[in-house]
């Protein structure tokens, strides 16, 4: 048995598969964080199932970039059951889980998440999902140094690019709403479509975030310090 979680944004969910079929999915968002809601969903889903943890053979999850918060409980939670039950962890972008919804349009995809401080989290790709664009932070208004011709626009920060580009009169496609949702249940598509980093029990300590900033903390430091 496999479970998948991604804890990259506000939102969460986690997915459990054996043998190729999906036992079962949940998507939640919800006022309080991923460490309260996290593991009791885990084990409700492992027993609604009728299964034990120890049925667990692989783990997937999102390592970012997005909320630091939440990479930081996801990662923490999957090393955790990963230690335990001796399992190995495939790790994969979130940019990636954002995007694979319209890889069925056969269109070059914009992934965009909202990474706050009015920042976007963005990478563009084939319909197949290898890289046109690596995923970078950036501001909105830099998605104009883009071609993005003929690609459809994905991910929660879809809003905060789409007046830029509305503003330069560049039409778009836009995915949507229910598209931009990610769920943990797509990281086992991603599994079968993308070569991934694996990650053994005993080199977990190698499993990191994919964070591509500092964080708003250290951000506000670094200004603070600064002359």
């Amino acid at each position: 048995m496999k479970l998948a979680l991604d804890t990259s944004q506000s939102s969460g969910s986690i997915a459990l598969s054996d043998a190729g079929q999906l036992l079962y999915s949940a998507y939640f968002d919800i006022r309080v964080t991923h460490s309260e809601t996290l593991m009791p969903v885990i084990d409700s889903a492992i027993r609604l199932c009728g299964k034990s943890p120890r049925e667990l053979s692989e783990l997937l999850v999102c390592i970012g970039p997005g909320s630091f918060t939440g990479l930081r409980i996801g990662l923490a939670t999957v090393k955790g059951i990963a230690y335990g039950l001796g399992i190995p962890v495939q790790a994969y972008n979130s940019l990636q889980l954002s995007a694979l919804p319209c890889t069925i349009s056969g269109k070059s995809i914009l992934s965009v998440i909202d990474a706050r401080m009015k920042e976007i989290y963005a990478a563009l790709y084939h319909p197949d999902l290898s890289i046109i664009r690596a995923p970078r932070v950036m501001s909105p208004k830099d998605i104009l140094t883009w071609d993005i011709t003929g690609a459809i626009i994905t991910g929660s920060g879809t809003q905060l690019i789409r007046k830029t580009l509305e503003d330069k009169g560049i039409a778009a496609e836009y995915a949507p709403d229910f598209f931009r949702i990610p769920r943990a249940e797509g990281l086992f598509s991603l599994a079968e479509l993308l070569p991934s980093a694996s990650y053994a029990a005993d080199a977990l300590s190698e499993l990191e975030p994919l964070y591509l900033r500092e964080s708003s903390a250290q951000v506000k430091r670094q200004r603070k310090l600064s002359p």
